[in-house]
């Protein structure tokens, strides 16, 4: 399918089947956003408001241990997210790729519980995690464990766990994967081998590749080239055509973006057959987009989709990451799905008559070069990714007042056309020069507890003053017990922001569905003059918590304790610390 509203589909997709709740996700992006990533734990926790910023810090540490988020090192941005991302440091993993190659894959591995039950997910797309507005294509498979496998799925099961075990390898993350986390994936790889897959009666077979990542040479890769064929990809070269248009004699279409379509050389184009998005459809998509989307993303189409007609009337269909160049297939980290059957559901006629209505004819006579701020532009990014391949050390000072010393490891060589900056992400001014090294770190003034991050910005300048900034995640050396909780407790500043607060961290504990409730209302009725039908059901969440969720009531204290003495008379509802002293001694809780 394609999309061009990225976070309603993302929603629909990670949706738990009913009645399970999410046990595990694995994510994977080139480019990510901090902005866009928090709204996957909110994915789960239906009910919060992306403005509550107390709902979304909940969602979020409700979700932490559950969901791993990878990334290409130096493609980590912010996007217009507040502080409230600072939270999602236990769960982001930029990936550091050797030389020119790219980690590109953008795929979920989603694991559902129900008890002893468990459902599987896994999703491939062309869609990164940013809250940019393009067309993408997706597939989704459900699945549940079987002991009874065909050839071709454990084969596919075998690509797919071999993608998580490779994202746990040594060294493959910067920082390293905490322990538990890695286990963690691994468990989730080994239950991937056995799982059957759900498809339409008209799929004949489905198989998943992944480019890249080193799987031995008897896992054989898609089957390329057609008698017809047609590729849909927002990047194109000429060695990338070359690769998956139809055998000789036949028929390639290409959907592109007319750019990347003039730069093909004259003899490339022989034979094709070219479409762009239709004008009105461009358009449309840019008169929708909104603040949210950064300046420059890419517009339009963005989805990779290679078609292939068979004899017998068979074809094939692949959907996933890679682009129609010579990389993409040859050195990236990519994945695709393919499937198999009729021509009738799967052809080239079927997939290009769904697209009828948004494309249309393009002509070119090629051989164009890219423009001087194209270039420009790939050696910040470019150069930027080298940069963020380097080990970044934030150690936490915490004698008197709270302080952190930061450092890089190894030298780091920056091209003399660009000028470098740096910030900690709770910092607002810049730092000019080169990153510190270990014999002269960074010291920071003081920091207030919840400042503490191992989000780094870097920033580049060329000589024309263009510029690009990436975020790096730093090893955090001696971080503070309880920082994350302090993070959460400097938001509890009314009763209705402890009432949101203490609804959600009290609910089953599954990722489904999450109400907000009743607010301070709910609180001010509970503990204050009267009891309203909100405040009853919030003094029963608790009393019910004092029995059945002590881990909840734990959490909640723990946040509670980094309240400021002198804020509490105004973040605390009236009357709630008798209450809470009741439940928690009954629960055992210690405060």
């Amino acid at each position: 399918m394609l999309e061009p509203d990225s976070r309603s589909l993302l929603s629909e997709l990670l949706r738990p089947p009913a009645g399970f709740h999410l046990s595990h996700a694995v994510g994977t992006s080139f480019t990510m956003t901090l902005e866009a990533a928090l709204s996957i734990p909110l994915a789960f926790a239906g009910a919060v408001e992306v403005d509550d910023e107390v709902g979304i810090l909940g969602a979020v540490r409700r979700a932490t241990q559950r969901i791993d988020l990878f990334a290409q090192a130096g493609c980590l941005g912010l996007g217009t997210a507040s502080e409230l991302v600072t939270v999602l440091e236990p769960m982001v993993h930029p990936v550091r790729m050797p030389g020119s190659r790219l980690f590109h894959p953008k795929v979920w591995f989603l694991e559902f519980e129900r008890n002893e039950e468990r459902r599987y997910r896994f999703v491939c797309s062309s869609r990164n995690l940013t809250n940019d507005r393009t067309w993408d294509a997706v597939i989704s498979l459900d699945g549940g464990p079987d002991e009874d496998l065909d050839e071709e799925t454990v084969r596919s099961n075998h690509v797919m766990a071999g993608l998580l075990r490779w994202l746990v390898d040594d060294g493959r993350t910067a920082p390293a994967l905490a322990p538990d986390r890695a286990d963690r994936i691994a468990r989730l790889a080994e239950a991937w081998a056995g799982i059957r897959w759900e498809h339409p009666d008209h799929v004949r077979a489905v198989r998943v590749h992944a480019l890249g990542i080193g799987l031995p040479s008897s896992d054989a890769g898609p089957r390329l080239g057609g008698i017809r064929t047609a590729v849909v990809s927002p990047f194109v070269t000429d060695e990338g055509v070359r690769l998956l248009r139809s055998r000789p004699g036949g028929e390639t279409t290409l959907l592109s973006r007319p750019e990347a379509l003039d730069r093909l050389q004259p003899e490339t184009l022989q034979g094709l057959s070219l479409r762009v998005l239709d004008e009105m459809v461009d358009q449309a998509l840019a008169d929708a987009e909104t603040s949210a989307v950064a300046a420059g993303e890419l517009r339009g189409l963005h989805a990779k989709i290679v078609v292939h007609d068979h004899a017998h009337k068979q074809s094939t269909l692949l959907v996933g990451s890679a682009n129609a160049t010579g990389p993409a297939w040859s050195n990236n980290v990519e994945v695709m799905v393919e499937a198999e059957g009729p021509k009738s559901h799967l052809g080239v006629e079927a997939v290009l008559g769904s697209l009828a209505p948004l494309i249309e004819e393009y002509t070119t006579a090629g051989g164009a070069q890219s423009s001087q701020d194209e270039e420009a532009d790939r050696r910040l990014e470019s150069a930027l990714r080298e940069l963020a391949r380097a080990r970044l050390v934030v150690q936490v000072n915490a004698e008197g007042e709270y302080t952190v010393t930061v450092w890089a490891e190894g030298a780091q060589v920056v091209d003399d056309r660009f000028t470098l900056s740096w910030r900690m992400l709770s910092q607002p001014d810049p730092i000019p020069g080169p990153l510190p090294n270990a014999d002269a770190p960074y010291e920071s003034t003081a920091l207030r507890l919840e400042q503490i991050t191992p989000f780094v910005v870097i920033a580049l300048t060329d000589g024309d003053g263009r510029r690009r900034e990436t975020l790096v995640v730093a090893d955090l050396l001696d971080d503070v017990p309880g920082r994350g909780d302090a993070i959460v407790a400097a938001h509890l500043t009314e009763p209705g922001a402890v009432a949101r607060f203490i609804r959600l961290m009290l609910q089953d504990g599954n990722l489904t569905s999450i109400g907000t409730g009743g607010g301070g209302g709910a609180f001010s009725s509970a503990f204050g003059a009267g009891v309203a039908e909100n405040g009853a059901g919030l003094l029963e969440l608790l009393v019910r918590a004092s029995a059945t969720n002590r881990s909840g009531l734990v959490d909640v204290e723990r946040v509670l304790r980094h309240v400021p003495e002198d804020a509490r008379g105004n973040a605390l509802p009236p009357g709630f610390a008798e209450v809470w002293a009741a439940v928690t001694e009954a629960a055992g809780v210690e405060r």
